[in-house]
């Protein structure tokens, strides 16, 4: 196996050189060509476990999302991942299926695995095993949900303004009877989206509790709600406030021969392939998928490296609305 040391004599450099240059650090050009050319004659491949070791790190990261078909959540992981491994690190990928039990169990495994952070998807309740974790320093990122009582960095988006402005878009389109397919209200995003429409509804005297429908971010849920939504022939609009659920929601209004939008108007929440097939295409709110999995990669490996130690912070990123052929003026 060839070592750090036949790298530097091939570069006629320093072993010190060559180490600050596998750690990224920033050399003369001449030295960086030099030991890159060297890398590659040699074959040399660094040694990852060991360098952790020595540094009494496990370069992984332990993420835990509610459900591994989620694809909100994975679509993150899959640009988290991306970062980590720029900077060399890995990560242990579990789901916990909304069981909070569960998720204590998948995160004593983590810790048994010495894992240097972890990421959690929409956990609320502060757990006892976090606050172990953080008294052991292993960082961790809240993602989608703050964690009540649990000082950690937050990754958001802006899911109150999102349901404002997509309501604020269909009223200057000319409707005022606009149905909501909210999520379950216990829940943080659930509000926050459910909000952001009322607010809306409120402000331009357009409220009417009817047209509210509480589903669970099943496509079935929102397929079956919907149903209920078309049974008040005032509404001329629907707002999804989740992926799955707009779904069951276009699957409604076709069954019950309706057009899209000519009949009725919908906007949906994310932006996946599957809304680009359906045609007309939807209009949706767009997540900043990949601007969401750096910056939880960016933060969690800020506390590593304890770079802003016993200094949290919530990242709100924003949303776009993608307005598409599925909402017509009126």
């Amino acid at each position: 196996m060839v070592t750090i040391r036949e790298v530097a004599a091939q570069a006629g450099v320093s072993i010190g050189t060559v180490s600050r240059f596998l750690n990224g650090k920033q050399l003369k050009k001449e030295n960086m060509e030099n030991i890159e050319k060297a890398i590659k004659e040699l074959g040399y491949e660094e040694n990852i476990i060991a360098k952790g070791l020595k540094n009494n790190k496990s370069l992984s990261i332990g993420v835990l999302v509610n459900s591994l078909t989620d694809i909100f959540a994975t679509s993150i992981v899959s640009h988290l991942e991306n970062h980590l491994e720029e900077n060399n690190y890995s990560i242990i990928l579990s789901d916990y299926q909304n069981d909070n039990k569960r998720l204590e169990k998948k995160l004593e495994f983590m810790k048994s695995r010495s894992v240097d952070g972890v990421v959690i998807f929409h956990l609320e309740e502060n757990l006892p095993i976090l606050t172990k974790m953080k008294e052991q320093k292993i960082a961790i990122v809240a993602v989608d949900a703050p964690i009540k009582n649990l000082k950690v960095d937050t990754v958001l988006v802006d899911n109150y303004q999102a349901s404002f402005k997509a309501v604020d878009t269909l009223f200057e389109l000319g409707h005022n009877k606009i149905g909501v397919i909210a999520g379950q209200t216990g829940r943080y995003i659930g509000n926050e989206r459910l909000n952001g429409y009322i607010d809306s509804m409120k402000q331009k005297g357009i409220y009417n509790k009817e047209f509210i429908e509480i589903a669970d971010y099943t496509r079935q849920s929102g397929y079956m709600k919907t149903k209920e939504l078309l049974k008040n022939q005032k509404i001329t609009a629907i707002y999804s406030t989740n992926y799955y659920m707009t779904l069951g929601a276009v699957q409604a209004i076709q069954e019950a021969n309706l057009s899209i939008p000519q009949d009725i108007s919908i906007i949906g929440f994310d932006h996946f392939e599957l809304v680009d097939i359906i045609q007309p295409k939807l209009t949706v709110i767009e997540q900043p998928i990949e601007k969401m999995g750096e910056m939880i990669g960016k933060l969690i490996l800020e506390q590593i490296k304890n770079e802003f130690e016993n200094r949290y912070t919530t990242v709100e990123l924003e949303t776009n609305l993608l307005l598409r052929d599925s909402v017509k003026k009126i």
